[in-house]
């Protein structure tokens, strides 16, 4: 079996995650309908002209060890993605949970294999109340796998709605109570 390993990046691992970053934003740039500024970089400010100044951007990840929690995703040994918890005090007014999954990120070579879920599932185990995990509308394949690893750790005791208005957007909405 797999070795798979959720470890909290602690600052000496963040450019792993930084290095996964711009990996992560190509992907999501599918469902945002966004497009890299003039300088090849997915950031809205065009004076953002490196992957290391956009990478600052990703600096409160690990200065605030209270509410933002960084998960590194490895694979035996090897980098495989991250899971981003973070805690109420850093969640936007509207957001009504003790903990999201803010970011989630698994390279394509794991995807379809139980590595996601079970990084998914451990980031739970970590983490006791209640919880709120958002993905696009027309992410079909995040809709299916939320849903399974959700309703494999919760034994399906949890709700979803479609198309809600949430604060970051029109979203499908999955909750549920590790408590």
């Amino acid at each position: 079996m797999t070795n798979v390993q959720l470890e909290l990046a602690t600052a000496d691992r963040a450019q792993v995650i930084t290095n996964l970053w711009p990996l992560y934003q190509h992907d999501v740039s599918a469902f945002e309908r966004t497009a890299p500024n003039q300088h090849g970089i997915f950031n809205s400010d065009e004076g953002v002209v490196s992957l290391d100044e956009h990478a600052n951007s990703l600096g409160p990840w690990w200065n605030d060890p209270e509410s933002l929690f960084p998960y590194l995703i490895e694979v035996d040994g090897a980098p495989a993605g991250f899971n981003f918890v973070a805690a109420r005090d850093r969640l936007p007014s509207g957001i009504d949970a003790d903990f999201v999954v803010h970011e989630f990120f698994v390279l394509h070579a794991y995807r379809g294999t139980e590595v996601a879920e079970r990084a998914a599932i451990a980031g739970f185990e970590r983490h006791s109340g209640s919880w709120e995990i958002v993905t696009w509308v027309d992410n079909v394949r995040a809709i299916a796998f939320w849903r399974r690893a959700i309703g494999t750790f919760t034994a399906q005791r949890f709700s979803e709605d479609t198309a809600i208005d949430h604060p970051w957007g029109p979203r499908v909405r999955f909750r549920f109570d590790t408590a």
